[in-house]
């Protein structure tokens, strides 16, 4: 037996990106985190952005600003020192943001998930951001600090002043989660400042936080040019109007907050089942329908209806195996079956009588029910209230649903 191993057996080398797209993800969800500021009465945060002119950029009540560089490392690196490049780079960033909106900005965050170096010297970046915030001009820093600074300056290519303002209002906190704990952080916060978690299940406060981490990385990456009209090339001043598209696809106000957390909260896990057992569109027996349907009391127009109701809904079956291919497809059809079917074995028991014929009011019970699982969002997919009706009739014809008591159908 060979003893090479096999790519499926062992790491990749030399290839970063699942660990750079987890970083990148960190930093939608730390996004996120402090997108719940905006749930919190007690902050004067009123639009967070994501990946504009930092990695994340709030605005106050007042109209300045506060930014966030958001820095991750690996248990394995050593602490940041103030001499670290990216370190260097991230206070150019705030020197250069300073100079370039004057008075706009009240505060800038150094954020990371990693150890800041502690010594007491040039090196220790919270004793640097120190000692700038205690002086009050560049002369009165110590020289090891002065020269610090200085390489900040040259870097934004601003003024040693402009860049003693900007250092003087940057904090360094290392306190955010860990890249395993990220997730957990936005759903513990979510459950303590979003109102409607207090009745929630923690599957969909999660489901919630998941998508909002995803809105954020969407606000991040310029999903906006795919929501953008065909004709934006031929309106009067197409650069301003993409402009706009862009800021507003990375701004997130309270109400875009609260849509995105409703519809995660709301959307649930499919149920369909095995894929082996999946029933495709279209099976079952018109002739079998019809009886069945006779047997309950169905006028001969409602009859034609159920057949016509039929064929649209086993249409817009076929249709989501195309669309969405055969397994996913019929995935989406066997959920709708379920829902389907439970909701006409409850009619069927909350409406059955006697006398048998009961199929017309066992119609409009389950109509009933399949409202308010549009009023509750229950995941319907495209599916119009009509759609759900012609499954009904398409189990039917499979024998799967009755409309009454007697089953005359079974002695022809």
């Amino acid at each position: 037996m060979s003893t090479i191993p096999q790519p499926d057996e062992v790491l990749a080398r030399g290839d970063p990106g699942d660990e750079t797209a987890s970083r990148y993800r960190f930093q939608w969800t730390w996004a996120a985190i402090v997108c719940c500021m905006l749930l919190d009465d007690t902050e004067d945060v009123v639009e967070v952005f994501c990946e504009h002119h930092e990695d994340v950029l709030l605005k106050h009540r007042d109209g300045a600003f506060t930014g966030h560089q958001v820095k991750t490392r690996g248990d394995d690196q050593p602490p940041w020192k103030a001499g670290d490049e990216p370190l260097l780079a991230a206070c150019a960033r705030f020197a250069r943001l300073d100079a370039e909106f004057p008075g706009r900005f009240r505060r800038f965050c150094f954020l990371t998930n990693h150890t800041l170096y502690v010594a007491g010297n040039g090196q220790d970046f919270a004793h640097v951001l120190k000692q700038i915030a205690d002086a009050t001009t560049v002369d009165q820093l110590p020289r090891n600090v002065a020269t610090w600074l200085r390489r900040v300056a040259r870097k934004a290519e601003v003024t040693d002043s402009v860049a003693f303002a900007a250092m003087s209002k940057t904090v360094a906190r290392a306190d955010l989660p860990k890249l395993r704990d990220v997730t957990m952080r936005l759903i513990h916060t979510l459950a303590d400042c979003w109102p409607p978690a207090a009745d929630c299940s923690h599957d969909a406060v999660r489901r919630a936080a998941r998508a909002l981490i995803d809105e954020c990385g969407r606000a991040s990456s310029l999903d906006h040019q795919q929501l953008l009209p065909a004709y934006i090339v031929a309106v009067v001043n197409p650069e301003q109007a993409e402009l706009c598209a862009r800021i507003n696809g990375k701004r997130i106000t309270s109400e875009r907050l609260s849509l995105i957390l409703e519809t995660g909260r709301d959307s649930t896990a499919t149920l369909a089942g095995d894929p082996q057992a999946f029933t495709p569109p279209g099976q079952g027996s018109t002739e079998l329908m019809h009886k069945k349907l006779d047997a309950g009391g169905f006028s001969a127009v409602s009859r034609n209806s159920a057949e016509d109701l039929r064929n649209k809904a086993d249409y817009l079956g076929i249709k989501w195996t195309k669309q969405y291919g055969n397994t996913k497809g019929l995935a989406r059809y066997d959920h709708i079956r379920t829902l389907v079917l439970t909701d006409a074995a409850r009619a069927f028991e909350a409406t059955q009588s006697g006398e048998g014929h009961f199929g017309p009011a066992m119609r409009e019970d389950l109509k009933r029910r399949f409202q308010q699982r549009r009023a509750n969002r229950d995941q319907l997919y495209d599916c119009a209230d009509e759609h759900l009706e012609g499954v009904a009739f398409s189990l039917t014809a499979q024998c799967k649903v009755q409309w009454s008591t007697h089953r005359s159908w079974e002695a022809t």
